[in-house]
This record gives C-alpha cells, structure tokens and sequence, in this order.
C-alpha cells in the first residue's frame, strides 16, 4: 500500500486569509510548514511549527532566551506586542508544548486551526503592520491620494 500526499498547486481563496507580507524568511518557513501539515490533517505537528513560528519571531527581535515563556515575556516588555496579547502568545506556546510531547494529550484540528488564526495576527503585528507602514512612508508625496475633502492632509 503506497502513501500517496496530494499538494495544492494553485492557491484557493481561504489561503488568502494566512498570507502576509514582510515575513522574514526563516519565520516564513515555520509558517508555511505549520499551513502545510495542518492541511494534511497532522495538528500535533502544525502546532510544533507554529511554536517555532513564535520563536523565529522573537528571534528576528533579538530574543532569544532558552525558555520560550521568558521571550513572550520579553516580547511584551519590549514593547512589540501589547501586555493584551500576552495569553495569545502563551497558548500559541502551550498548544506547540502538547504537540511536542509523546503523551494522551493530543492537539484537534480545532485547537491547531485557533492557533494558527492567533499566530497569524501576531504576524500580522509584528511584520505585515510596519511593512506596509514603511512602504507607505517610502513613497514619494505625490504619489499619494488626495485628502478628502481635496485640500491637503
């Protein structure tokens, strides 16, 4: 009996809803694979990678503390996310913890899809936002619509 693993090819419109802009390279990759194993149906292994995504992020910050738990901390005491956040970034961690271990305990499909929603706005926070905000400033003045009301802004 052969395994066989069918790939999507052409993006479906619901993909659209976890892409991002400005992603750095490396925490693109854990992104990316935590999508494609969840999209296989593995949660257990999506929620890994999106544990990893949390790290990777982080690191592009300059944290990298051995204790995941401390660079949430971090992350929020730093000022890259507000302290609101904190219990997002906390069960992104928890859920990659369950994952993770050889147990009873296993991560559903429903748990890794609400993980994979948080992490995408964290993403969102940390790169998309301050992307767009740069290639916006980046644009030459009159490039830029008009104000309403037509006078200047």
């Amino acid at each position: 009996m052969s395994d066989t693993l069918a790939y999507q090819v052409v993006p479906r419109a619901e993909d659209a809803a976890d892409s991002i802009d400005h992603l750095p390279e490396d925490v693109e990759r854990y992104y990316s694979d935590a999508i494609r194993v969840l999209g296989v149906g593995v949660p257990d292994a999506a929620a890994v990678q999106l544990r990893r995504t949390l790290e990777a992020a982080a690191a592009h910050f300059s944290i990298k503390e051995k204790v995941l738990m401390r660079s949430i901390e971090k992350l929020i005491s730093e000022g890259h996310v507000t302290q609101s956040f904190g219990p997002v970034l906390h069960h992104i961690r928890a859920i990659g913890n369950v994952g993770a271990h050889a147990s009873d305990e296993r991560v559903d499909h429903a748990a890794a899809q609400r993980a994979l929603r948080f992490t995408t706005q964290l993403l969102r926070n940390l790169f998309e936002v301050p992307g767009e905000l740069k290639s916006l400033n980046a644009k030459p003045r009159e490039t830029l619509p008009p104000a309403p009301g037509g006078g200047p802004a």
